[in-house]
């Protein structure tokens, strides 16, 4: 008899426990949501501004981007879908804070133009060797509702900073800009 109200006693316990961390999930869901909602009209208001700016162009997807850099020679191609890219870039939230640099990974970074969010490889695929721009992302083309904790919160804005140093065609061909 005293075994079994033991177990009763633990069964209990461990239902009101099990009461509580519920309630705590939906209290973190709930905190979640209210941010995400926030970071949404932030980002929203974010790229108004950018996309006001003299010299911004607007494309369909929603990416807006300057050239900070023309590209020495216009004439040569940009990278394909399927081409891997050697670029300098600095990724920033709307505030400011940078999340990623390729200088805080020791230099330019090279990977597939289809490896990385949607407006950097949209913006990669406008570019020519030796441009340089800042893409300015809203969250459907960056890391959208789920963001890329802990450093990019969930629909976040993202500005980067991108300098298209050279790429490797499928065929391993590779176009860099004309050194002066």
């Amino acid at each position: 008899m005293r075994a079994l109200v033991i177990v009763l006693a633990l069964i209990v316990g461990a239902c009101s426990r099990e009461s509580s961390v519920m309630d705590e999930i939906a209290r973190v869901e709930r905190r979640n949501a209210e941010t995400a909602a926030r970071n949404q009209a932030d980002a929203a208001r974010f790229m108004e501004q950018q996309r006001a700016r003299t010299g911004v162009e607007t494309r369909a997807s929603g990416l807006a981007y300057e050239t900070t850099r023309r590209a020495p020679d216009p004439a040569l191609p940009s990278p394909p879908r399927d081409g891997q890219v050697l670029v300098e870039y600095e990724g920033r939230l709307a505030d400011g804070t940078v999340f990623d640099s390729s200088a805080a990974h020791g230099g330019p970074a090279q990977f597939g133009v289809s490896e990385v969010v949607p407006g950097f490889s949209e913006m990669l695929q406008l570019m020519r060797p030796g441009q340089e721009v800042i893409a300015y992302m809203p969250p459907e083309l960056a890391y959208g509702a789920r963001g890329s904790p802990p450093a990019i919160p969930p629909n976040a804005a993202l500005a980067f900073r991108i300098r298209l140093l050279a790429f490797a065609r499928a065929d391993g061909r590779t176009v860099a800009a004309p050194q002066r």
